[in-house]
């Protein structure tokens, strides 16, 4: 049985020709691509073109005998396909490949990795004891970095907050139809238990005592796990589910988004991490051949800093 799984997107079943029509849909993020022109070649003597459907899936006259067909738009790589292997979805490349990560480096000559967005805040999540979701934080620059501190941004807190940050070892797997998930391996840092009071701002900065170091083209796993909440008089506690503890997301353009799925039937979260925005560009260019909207797209709002090793 085949489990549904949130974010909820419906499944839209269209009977076509693999042969006649097409879908292209960007390489990286599995994101709807608009304005594609198309060639189609008969002997290799161009004898068609045209730009590919806009919120529609793009059909080839039938009447039209072709041998290969051809796709190209400004910003990425020319691609090329005999007719008997065209397939429903295309993938183009991008040209240019610009960082996934916002980049700066600060005053103090620190490295920023990470989205600074808007903050959405129906979006916020709770923490939680188990692995239940977190970031992918890659190594774009040409040398080793080293992971000087993290920072993480929370709703309002109720109730003292116990909590650790791990970083682990991750392999993405390669995306079929949309679907990717994170490998997590060992366990490469752990923070002491630290915790979060009422009267802390929404910016939390934490220090790593320790030398992580990343080298180029390396990822890494970042979740923030809890470990229990206190009162007023250092007793544990289990407070309302409203009053839980939440970090914040924000809007993102990123793929880096990783988080279990749950059975809105059997009500069960997933054992795998899926990649959720990546999930979500394939799902509506597929079923609606559309981008999502920019407000679906989100990350947790956490920041690395680092410094170049």
């Amino acid at each position: 049985m085949k489990k549904n799984i949130f974010p909820i997107i419906f499944t839209l079943i269209i009977n076509i020709s693999n042969s006649q029509v097409f879908i292209p849909l960007d390489l990286d993020t599995h994101e709807f691509i608009d304005e594609v022109q198309y060639s189609l070649f008969l002997n290799k003597k161009l004898i068609f073109n045209a730009l590919s459907e806009n919120k529609n899936i793009t059909k080839i006259d039938s009447k039209i005998n072709y041998d290969s067909i051809s796709f190209s738009r400004l910003d990425y790589k020319p691609f090329g396909i005999n007719r008997n292997k065209l397939d429903t979805i295309i993938f183009l490349e991008k040209k240019i490949i610009y960082l996934d990560e916002v980049v700066v480096v600060a005053k103090n000559n620190l490295l920023t990795i990470g989205e600074t967005n808007r903050f959405v805040k129906k979006q916020s999540k709770s923490i939680a004891k188990d692995l239940y979701f977190g970031i992918v934080h890659n190594n774009k620059f040409k040398n080793n970095i080293i992971i000087d501190k993290i920072a993480f941004f929370t709703e309002k807190i109720f109730y003292k907050t116990l909590y650790k940050i791990n970083f682990y070892e991750v392999e993405e797997t390669s995306p079929i139809k949309g679907n990717q998930f994170a490998n997590l391996g060992n366990l490469l840092y752990s923070t002491d238990i630290l915790s979060i009071d009422k009267k802390d701002k929404n910016k939390v900065e934490v220090e790593i005592n320790q030398n992580l170091i990343l080298i180029p083209n390396k990822s890494v796993f970042i979740s923030i796990q809890l470990i229990d909440y206190l009162d007023e008089e250092n007793n544990i506690i289990k407070p309302p589910n409203e009053k839980f503890t939440k970090i914040k997301f924000q809007l993102s353009d990123e793929i880096n988004y990783y988080s279990k799925t749950i059975d809105l039937i059997t009500k069960e979260s997933s054992v795998s991490l899926m990649n959720i925005n990546r999930m979500i560009n394939y799902d509506f260019a597929k079923q609606f051949f559309l981008k999502p909207h920019k407000s679906i797209l989100v990350t947790p709002a956490i920041i690395l800093y680092a410094k170049e090793w």
